[in-house]
């Protein structure tokens, strides 16, 4: 090394010294930028009522947001009706949640909330009408109803989240 670098790394070193030695100094990671796959702005993270989110830049004019994981955008996944296929939307009614779908009350489909998910939608068959069943929660406990009700009002027992089905009479 010629005089010249050693006397640019004493300085750099210096420098480096000085500013470590401040009150007010902070050496941390730098910031990773998202973008709005809908118009290509910046996505910032935001506080709500509901938690921390992302939201676009360019809201109200794009109105895009993601769910924040340990501080990074992850898009909300959909769920949607298994009758008429629109999206189901999470509900709270007198302290139960459970999903509905948006196309209440022409599609009356509810399905109950695990762990922040609607319930599977395992096919058991409804042997009155050929759709299928659903576990519901009613006053009494948990029982499996059909997805057409109220047109048809077929039940079973649940034991341990399964239907129980009725004896055949012979």
């Amino acid at each position: 090394m010629s005089d010249r670098d050693d006397d640019f790394q004493s300085t750099n070193d210096h420098w480096e010294k000085e500013f470590l030695t401040q009150d007010s100094s902070y050496i941390g990671v730098p910031g990773k930028r998202y973008r709005c796959p809908k118009c290509s702005g910046l996505l910032l993270s935001k506080k709500g009522k509901n938690g921390a989110f992302w939201g676009c830049e360019n809201y109200p004019s794009c109105d895009y947001t993601a769910n924040d994981e340990e501080g990074r955008p992850v898009r909300a996944k959909k769920y949607f009706c298994p009758v008429c296929n629109s999206p189901l939307k999470r509900k709270s009614y007198k302290g139960n949640t459970f999903w509905g779908c948006v196309n209440y009350p022409e599609c009356k489909v509810t399905l109950e909330d695990v762990e922040g998910r609607p319930a599977s939608t395992k096919k058991y068959p409804c042997r009155a009408c050929g759709h299928y069943l659903i576990r519901k929660k009613g006053p009494k406990g948990y029982f499996w109803g059909c997805i057409k009700y109220p047109e048809c009002r077929h039940s079973l027992d649940d034991y341990n989240g399964l239907p129980v089905p009725r004896k055949t009479r012979r």
